[in-house]
């Protein structure tokens, strides 16, 4: 149990002996012989891009905190580790035994490939072959959604300017440069990944005076009120960009990469606990984009608690009741 935003964090209260909470499936049936004890160091990786607190912005993370503890499960979580590469090197020093992680940071990254893969599926098979056979770790199959880099603008500017795709937001910038803002947090300018994937794509280098650098939770509103940027990086499955009726411009020539995310862990973790890796896809199966975007938009717009939105997400899949 670590310390979190909102106090120490434990098993959600909804989960405790008190709160009548139960299973619809049998924890038998669903962790074959391992119900009970399943002692795992779990770190929660944010998956929604913006880490403001861990576990209590993530609904993701409450969606896995509160149904492994529903199985029985003795989990020992840790938070917030610096990202990108605390969670892995935590994993490889044996001081967690699972982690979530994204596709595209786990290519790019770790092993340092140059090239991304643009099948999302075909990324993380390769992540998942490289990763085996290298450093003895295996993934599991990964959530559906995608949540990848975008960039957008407020309604007004896109539509005054003609702008849908990123292939609009480039001509923008060689023929209007001074209208061309971007808003964006430290790290996008340089990653491979990130503005420079985007200019090599488009063909355009976006002036260096017309990038503002801010904290990620400032950027939306930023963009949404066109000051002091016309142009803000997004998460593309981020609740405020419906929130703050944001237009995302679309990426017609596949700049911004594949980040599914999926949970790794030892090879040898996972041949000792083989049902671990069933259980975090049947979990997250129904998160596509839209289901990701409404979850986190709970969060982000209407203020609710994650742990909240992950438990009313596991009654209406029928977890729990």
């Amino acid at each position: 149990m670590v310390p979190a935003e909102r106090g120490a964090v434990g098993p959600p209260p909804l989960l405790s002996s008190a709160s009548g909470a139960s299973p619809l499936a049998s924890p038998s049936n669903l962790l074959p012989g391992r119900q009970g004890r399943l002692p795992t160091r779990l770190e929660l990786k944010a998956v929604t891009g913006e880490n403001v607190g861990g576990i209590l912005r993530d609904p993701e993370n409450s969606l896995i905190r509160q149904y492994t503890a529903l199985m029985g499960a003795e989990v020992d979580y840790t938070e917030n580790l610096p990202s990108p590469a605390g969670p892995r090197d935590a994993l490889t020093a044996g001081e967690i035994d699972a982690a979530w992680e994204y596709t595209g940071t786990a290519w790019i990254n770790y092993p340092g490939n140059a090239d991304p893969i643009d099948d999302p599926i075909e990324q993380w098979q390769s992540v998942k072959d490289q990763d085996a056979e290298q450093n003895d770790i295996f993934w599991t199959e990964p959530a559906p959604f995608d949540d990848t880099y975008g960039i957008a603008t407020n309604q007004q500017f896109a539509q005054e300017n003609d702008l849908a795709t990123l292939q609009d937001v480039a001509d923008l910038v060689e023929s209007n440069p001074d209208e061309a803002t971007l808003c964006l947090d430290p790290t996008f300018e340089s990653r491979d990944d990130g503005l420079p994937r985007f200019e090599e794509t488009y063909g355009v280098d976006w002036p260096d005076d017309q990038l503002t650098v801010q904290d990620f939770g400032v950027i939306y509103d930023s963009t949404a009120q066109g000051n002091p940027c016309n142009f803000g990086e997004v998460f593309t499955t981020d609740g405020r960009i419906a929130g703050l009726d944001l237009a995302l411009m679309e990426d017609t020539d596949n700049a911004f990469i594949s980040y599914l995310s999926a949970v790794m862990m030892p090879t040898s973790f996972n041949e000792e606990n083989p049902d671990l890796a069933e259980l975090f896809p049947m979990i997250t199966e129904p998160l596509d984009e839209a289901r990701m975007t409404e979850l986190n938009a709970a969060v982000d717009v209407d203020g609710e608690f994650p742990e909240d939105v992950a438990t009313q997400y596991l009654q209406d899949e029928g977890f729990i009741e």
